[in-house]
């Protein structure tokens, strides 16, 4: 069945008719309870509105759930961030909703979106975290800061073989909490795995679809004391750890990277990632574009604000184990 619903409006509604006709009525997620074992898993979908990638393989895994034909022992809630920027084809509404998982959020659309999810992550044994890159990536891959026991559950899953990683409790952007670093944060696994471009895809649905499905395994198995994630993990390949090595500021308004770039796309010392005509950007060392803007621009040649705070970022392998690196994370 995955795959078989493609269209925002279609899946919603899907999934707020499921909602309403099951014995726990709460807006925007679905609750399960396997009655087994008391472990919470909270699956993130569409934290950013217009990754919807996932949709279909969140549905489909919730029919089968409804259906009996994929069991879960403990406690699951999948939570739909932000539905009403999904409909409208949008990042976010007011600001970004995976910035502003804080005690004081500013007002707007997502500020209140957080407060009625903070409540469920404070609840979570594990948070698993479902996004899209805005253009195009060779692969998926997780991003978050690196830990034991978030080494443990993404070896375990799966789902990408790439980890672009950092130092344990690096944040991904000053002065903001992420969903995912909201959960770290009490010091339990939050974990975000980056299925690949934004939208409906193929990829998206066998990436979600698998990685779903050892997800509830891996959680089954700990939930129920059968088995470790470290237990997992050790019958799952090694991960591929890399690290940002560089980032350009987007520190000049008339900034424009050349056309075409793409997410782990090679680049060599001293290439030129800038358009022709443009503040010259060349990378500094030999590695792999990650997270390349193409804002809007206006007729001056000046991006639109807000633009991003950085244009683009290199990343590059660890040169060791990250448990060689930060021993004792």
């Amino acid at each position: 069945m995955v795959g078989a619903v493609r269209s925002v409006p279609a899946v919603l509604d899907r999934f707020e008719q499921i909602r309403r006709s099951g014995p726990f009525d709460y807006a925007h997620h679905h609750y399960h309870d396997g009655g087994r074992h008391r472990f919470h898993l909270v699956i993130g979908a569409i934290i950013h509105g217009n990754e919807v990638g996932s949709l279909p393989s969140v549905l489909s895994l919730i029919d089968s759930l409804n259906a009996g034909t994929v069991h879960f022992g403990g406690r699951l809630t999948i939570v739909l961030g932000n539905p009403e920027a999904a409909l409208a084809d949008k990042r976010f509404l007011d600001v970004d909703l995976n910035r502003v998982f804080v005690d004081d959020p500013p007002s707007g659309h997502e500020s209140e979106r957080a407060r009625a999810i903070m409540p469920i992550l404070d609840e979570a044994d594990v948070f698993f975290d479902i996004h899209q890159t805005i253009l195009e990536s060779d692969r998926p891959f997780y991003t978050f800061p690196f830990s034991q026991p978030g080494w443990h559950w993404a070896r375990a899953v799966g789902g990408a073989s790439t980890w672009v990683t950092r130092a344990p409790g690096a944040t991904f952007s000053a002065g903001t909490v992420n969903a995912d670093e909201y959960v770290r944060m009490q010091n339990k696994p939050g974990l975000t795995l980056e299925l690949g471009a934004m939208g409906f895809s193929n990829q998206a649905d066998t990436v979600a679809a698998a990685a779903l499905d050892r997800l509830l395994a891996v959680a089954d198995a700990v939930g129920s004391g059968q088995a470790t994630a470290a237990d997992m993990a050790e019958q799952q390949p090694e991960l591929n750890f890399v690290q940002t090595a560089w980032s350009q500021r987007f520190d000049q308004p008339t900034m424009r990277l050349r056309a075409g770039l793409y997410n782990f796309q090679a680049v060599s010392q001293g290439e030129t990632l800038s358009a022709p005509d443009t503040p010259v950007i060349t990378a500094p060392s030999d590695g792999m574009v990650l997270f390349p803007k193409y804002p809007d621009y206006d007729d001056d040649g000046a991006a639109v604000e807000p633009r991003p705070g950085e244009i683009v970022r290199t990343v590059e392998p660890l040169e060791q184990h990250p448990l060689e690196i930060w021993p004792g994370s």
